[in-house]
């Protein structure tokens, strides 16, 4: 099989894991893990297996209809938590509504940490880096400290 053959088997795969997840409204999948701004293929197959072993709640290899329920439920609940806290923490004032300054203040924020070099622009890499994991496997929810609603 040569590389464009398994780079091609790699991304039907990931497609099938999305389709089974029912992630198909969800965001593009950033496969540059190290974004060095290149696609490997073993780029793409730790990402599809990283993705499988998130789904593989029982951790036998194998996913069930229940399995794959379960999972997505526990990936609504999360959406549905951090919703909310973006909302919280746009609401700098605790009143239960977010002005506009307040919603300026949070994405003012969000694209002050999404510019790591500090030009002032958002490239693409920056882009990626700040959306690395998003919902993904490695999440550790660093990109969505503070940012807006």
């Amino acid at each position: 099989m040569n590389t464009a053959q398994k780079i091609l088997s790699v991304i039907v795969s990931l497609a099938a894991v999305s389709a089974i997840a029912g992630e198909d409204r969800k965001p593009r999948p950033n496969f540059d893990l190290n974004g060095d701004g290149t696609v490997t293929t073993t780029e793409l197959s730790e990402y599809r297996n990283a993705e499988f072993a998130k789904m593989d709640l029982n951790g036998d290899g194998n996913l069930s209809r229940e399995e794959v329920t379960e999972y997505k439920a526990q990936m609504k609940a999360e959406r549905k938590a951090n919703k909310k806290d973006r909302f919280d923490r746009a609401d700098a004032n605790e009143d239960g509504q977010v002005s506009a300054d307040e919603f300026a203040a949070s994405t003012d924020e969000m694209a002050t940490r999404m510019d790591r070099n500090g030009d002032g622009t958002i490239d693409r890499r920056e882009m990626f880096k700040a959306m690395r994991g998003h919902g993904g496997e490695g999440h550790d929810g660093e990109h969505r400290k503070g940012d807006g609603v």
